[in-house]
């Protein structure tokens, strides 16, 4: 089994970073210095907090704090809590970005944005979110779930995309630059006879264009992850929504392909990369040299370098996916006002799931259950 940045709580083996989920036994997996160990007790467990929410199940652990799948008796539901870890509390940038999140998050009013509740601070001093409960997983595992070099169907790759571009979008409408988009933070959950409703996490290092939040967006730091962030945010100068609209067309690149437009060894050859190259084009990987040349040209416009060259926003960018698909030959059918269900009418590849896969997929306790698994906490 390799050796790497996770482990699982239930068996205690060990993955690799990328890995979200066991595939023994479907349990999140954890990293950084405050895993939970087979044996150890949780002194979060069965705790009540104000508004009659009880903590009942651990559902993730990350380097930033623990999330909790809790019921809160006074409306019957669940919810997600997630808690800093203590060490933190004394770390006023860290705190600060765990309060942004909540602030930002409650500015957006977006079926596709996963919706923050209230914040409190425990006794002991640690600071909580309380958010929706999520029943669903990642789009990263979703990723995986294809099988090696995991890929998906071009109709379903558009709909989460397009999804993903009107969540977004009105993150953009608002002044908000998310920043930090990545397969980890869009989850695929159920919604009526959708499987594929997204929700859109973590806007913790978003930037709010008003003068009451200062300029968090400083010449020389970089915010984001480098397989998706743009070239003017790996220079470490300020972003705006195109920094965005690069990270989705990045997203969807990787959805048709299987992989990122530029992969390397290290963050730094990364972020080189996202600098001074030019990505390879879809055609050249035999996974994506299906996808219709409309729709492959949106991909490559977005990742433009210089982002006056990019859609303008997430909803300029969903726009230019949509007449692409339509010149494609894909219909549209829209589903009360936002959802989107396409239908290719081309044959389009499809890849099998490993039988490791769908065993995990299947498990009860693959679901995470907030704003995000144990790479959100």
């Amino acid at each position: 089994m390799t050796t790497g940045g996770k482990t699982c709580a239930t068996c205690g083996l060990k993955y690799g970073a990328e890995v979200l989920f066991c595939p023994t036994d479907g349990s999140p997996l954890s990293s950084g210095r405050s895993h939970s160990r087979p044996g150890d007790t949780d002194a979060y467990l069965g705790l009540e907090l104000p508004g009659q929410i009880r903590l009942e199940a651990l559902v993730g652990i990350g380097s930033m704090g623990r999330v909790y799948r809790a019921f809160q008796a006074g409306v019957d539901r669940d919810v997600a809590v997630k808690i800093l870890h203590r060490e933190l509390t004394g770390k006023p940038d860290v705190i600060a970005r765990f309060h942004r999140e909540a602030k930002i998050a409650s500015r957006l009013v977006h079926p596709n944005v996963v919706q923050v509740l209230m914040t409190g601070t425990l006794p002991t001093g640690e600071v909580y979110l309380v958010m929706e409960y999520l029943d669903g997983i990642s789009l990263l595992s979703a990723l995986a779930a294809q099988g090696d070099g995991g890929a998906l169907p071009l109709a379903r790759a558009l709909h989460v995309t397009l999804q993903l571009c009107d969540a977004v979008g009105e993150a953009h409408a608002q002044g908000i630059v998310h920043r930090d988009l990545k397969p980890e933070n869009i989850m695929l959950v159920r919604r009526g006879e959708d499987p594929d409703f997204v929700k859109v996490l973590d806007f913790g290092i978003a930037r709010l264009e008003a003068p009451a939040e200062g300029h968090i967006t400083q010449a020389g730091l970089i915010f984001g992850t480098a397989k998706y962030i743009s070239p003017e945010g790996a220079e470490g100068h300020p972003v705006g929504p195109e920094a965005d609209v690069y990270a989705i067309a990045t997203i969807l690149y990787q959805c048709l392909s299987g992989r990122t437009p530029f992969e390397g060894d290290s963050p730094m050859a990364i972020l080189l990369s996202q600098i001074n190259a030019e990505p390879p084009a879809l055609s050249s990987f035999d996974r994506s040299s299906y996808v219709p040349a409309a729709i492959a040209a949106v991909v490559t416009d977005n990742l433009a370098k210089k982002p006056e060259d990019r859609a303008e926003d997430a909803r300029a960018l969903g726009r230019d996916l949509e007449v692409a698909a339509r010149q494609s030959g894909i219909t549209i059918d829209t589903l009360g006002g936002r959802s989107l269900r396409l239908t290719s009418k081309q044959r389009t590849k499809q890849h099998a799931c490993s039988s490791q896969h769908k065993a995990a997929m299947a498990s009860p306790r693959r679901t995470t259950a907030c704003g995000g698994g144990p790479d959100h906490c």
